[in-house]
């Protein structure tokens, strides 16, 4: 769904695309086998996300995380993640969750430490962190993380938003190089 809504006209020359699947594991397998098959040097996710009411961040709003951490993982686990690569959006701190937020009070204490709240972001730097590969994570706003309501969620518009982001870059696809 997000592949085809960025990419309606299928992915730029030179560009790879891999589909981790939703969640921390499937994304950690599935990116550490490409990257045992072959070595790259930046990597990109690209996807939607929920924001935290308290981060002010509006549907449809286009992000890069800076930092991502498994708020279940918390204290026990020192577990923070970074990017390091950027675009120049504005940055957030994310929360990649095992499952998403269905409490407002959930979403209130999760966005004492982030603004948006993802699936697989965590999983994704912490693998490109292992294979050395240069990590940019973009996300776009299709709800807000709280009462778990999808009928809610603007998927198709934050996938717009992406779509309409990305064309900047893929007129010569060199952000693929």
């Amino acid at each position: 769904m997000e592949r085809d809504g960025v990419f309606p006209n299928g992915i730029p020359k030179n560009c790879n695309c891999l589909i981790t699947g939703v969640g921390i594991l499937s994304s950690a397998i599935n990116l550490s086998k490409i990257f045992q098959e072959k070595p790259y040097e930046h990597a990109i996710q690209i996807g939607i996300a929920g924001a935290y009411r308290s981060s002010r961040l509006n549907i449809g709003d286009i992000v890069e995380v800076e930092t991502d951490f498994m708020p279940e993982f918390s204290p026990w686990e020192p577990n923070v993640f970074s990017a390091t690569g950027s675009f120049g959006l504005e940055r957030v701190k994310g929360a990649s969750v095992l499952n998403c937020t269905k409490t407002e009070e959930t979403g209130k204490e999760r966005g004492n430490f982030a603004q948006i709240e993802t699936m697989e972001g965590a999983a994704f730097f912490a693998v490109c962190k292992e294979y050395g590969v240069q990590a940019v994570q973009v996300r776009a706003i299709s709800n807000y993380a709280g009462l778990y309501n999808k009928n809610e969620w603007k998927i198709k518009e934050a996938l717009s938003k992406l779509k309409d982001f990305f064309s900047n870059f893929t007129s010569d696809a060199s952000f693929c190089r």
